[in-house]
């Protein structure tokens, strides 16, 4: 707890001599700030936050009042401390002063006794307030990194296991929330993942979210079909209920033998299915019954067959229903509108930029509610083609397929890494030298076969060999040599480079030689 010696007061009078009997006062006691006026009171407070607030009221510029209700404004100053202390003893004058905000109230003149006893009134009970804050924030941390404990963080064993890939978010509008997901190896040939959202945040919503979850996961193992285990788990729910919650919640079961995907809705936001050819349209047609409300109902069954490349975009209201400063909600069609841009991203970057587009939308809106995304990928084989538009984000976004195919052909990570930064110089410069057109297209190929990896490039553009470079070191030091190309850097993260000029265009293939994750090299 902050000691009193340690607190700082801010003294705001326009008279000299009112001030000076204060400080005097005062100075042995506590940190002191001063200000003449309103205005650099205000400076003054944004600049050295006080923990207690001598405010006069009557004052050139802006007066007390004023200055109390900006106060109020201020996150960093919105539970300081304020005690008026005035000439003007009228009842009218000191309830403006309390409806204003002030804690208390003094009238001049005043003894010296009773200020020092007031003050340190005030800064006992806002060290008090504190303390407890803060003892209260700390136990929400602990409860927030246990709450995020319960979720799925490394993907991995499923990825591998079952031919997908994932890519998750959730964000709290408080420390703790009610939304959820997860990931369940329910067996080896069935694969379920959840997502819900429960009635209300903070805390009961939490615990709520951490009974669902649980149950969720125990019902995943016994049952095979979502529209079952969503039968069950409201039964769980419902049977005992006190204080009345309920949870929306989606269940999809995959099946990677048969790239079957089942789903069952519990009145949750309709996902998002994002074919690798398609456009995006809705997975599943009608929301269903919350969870919790009474035993026995039944839901809904829907069956999707899913294609390598095939994205399935899970979230919360969070997303659908994000407002900006002008009250304008995200909306459904927003949503549908921009899965269509995520078109061959990896599943971590579908996740991505879904947060971002809606972060983009509400810009300064404070967060009005919880927010949960779970992008499920399936796997593409052993070859990904792709046509990347000339621009860096598109090079970029090659650049994360690669690394999502590479993962997903088990290619070790330092290998993973050196292709990568391969595709990212051959593609930028064929886009930067080459291409020079953000409509024109530049295809793109990745195969694993055996022990290598191969890269194929293919544009239109200029006919240009960069093997034919007679210094690799020169090249390496001068940006301005024709087409920019950093041979040298490409590589040292393959083993050979192949270039023809066929039909009008550029093919270059950069090959690979793997070995495995457990070698040294």
């Amino acid at each position: 707890m902050k000691t009193l010696s340690d607190c700082r007061v801010l003294i705001v009078d326009d008279a000299k001599a009112n001030l000076d009997i204060l400080v005097d006062g005062l100075k042995a006691d506590h940190k002191l700030s001063v200000a003449m006026n309103g205005a650099t009171a205000l400076e003054v407070a944004a600049r050295t936050p006080p923990d207690l607030v001598l405010l006069d009221i009557v004052m050139p510029g802006l007066d007390g009042y004023e200055v109390c209700r900006r106060l109020r404004q201020r996150p960093e100053t919105a539970d300081v401390p304020i005690m008026f202390l005035s000439s003007l003893e009228d009842v009218q004058n000191k309830t403006r002063g309390f409806e204003a905000g002030a804690n208390d109230y003094l009238t001049k003149p005043f003894e010296m006794l009773e200020v020092k006893a007031r003050v340190r009134s005030l800064l006992k009970a806002k060290a008090y307030s504190d303390a407890v804050k803060e003892q209260i924030a700390t136990e929400l941390r602990v409860a927030r990194d246990i709450q995020m404990g319960m979720l799925t963080q490394d993907f991995t064993p499923f990825e591998e296991a079952y031919g997908v890939s994932f890519g998750a978010v959730l964000e709290p509008a408080r420390e703790v929330g009610g939304d959820l997901y997860g990931v369940c190896a329910a067996a080896p040939d069935r694969l379920v993942t959840f997502l819900g959202d429960v009635s209300g945040k903070g805390i009961p919503a939490s615990m709520f979210m951490v009974r669902a979850i649980s149950l969720a996961r125990l019902l995943a193992r016994e049952i095979a079909e979502p529209e079952r285990i969503l039968a069950r788990l409201n039964d769980e729910l419902a049977a005992d209920n006190p204080s009345g919650m309920f949870v929306t919640f989606l269940c999809a079961v995959f099946e990677p033998r048969s790239y079957r995907l089942t789903l069952a809705n519990a009145g949750h936001c309709r996902p998002v299915l994002l074919p690798a050819d398609q456009a995006p349209r809705w997975a599943v047609k009608n929301l269903g019954t919350a969870l919790g409300f009474e035993t026995g109902l039944e839901f809904e069954r829907t069956e999707l067959m899913l294609n390598p490349g095939d994205a399935l975009i899970l979230y919360s209201d969070g997303v659908s229903e994000a407002f900006n400063p002008q009250e304008q909600c995200f909306g459904n069609d927003r949503l549908l509108a921009d899965a269509g841009g995520f078109a061959g991203q990896s599943a971590p970057a579908i996740t991505a930029s879904l947060l971002q587009s809606v972060r983009e939308f509400t810009g300064t809106a404070p967060q009005s509610d919880d927010l949960a995304i779970l992008t499920l990928k399936v796997h593409t084989g052993d070859r990904m083609t792709l046509a990347l538009g000339a621009t860096p984000e598109e090079v970029m976004r090659g650049v994360a397929a690669l690394q999502e195919f590479a993962t997903a052909q088990h290619v070790p990570d330092k290998a993973t890494f050196g292709l990568a930064l391969a595709l990212e110089e051959c593609a930028s410069n064929i886009v930067n030298h080459a291409l020079k057109d953000a409509q024109k297209t530049l295809q793109v190929a990745f195969e694993r076969t055996g022990d290598s990896f191969v890269i194929e490039l293919c544009d239109d553009g200029p006919e240009f060999d960069p093997t034919a470079a007679t210094s690799l070191k020169s090249q390496a030091e001068d940006d301005d040599l024709p087409g920019g190309w950093g041979l040298e850097l490409v590589r040292r993260n393959v083993d050979s480079i192949h270039y023809r000029r066929e039909d009008g265009r550029n093919i270059l293939r950069l090959i690979k030689r793997l070995v495995s994750a457990s070698s040294d090299e």
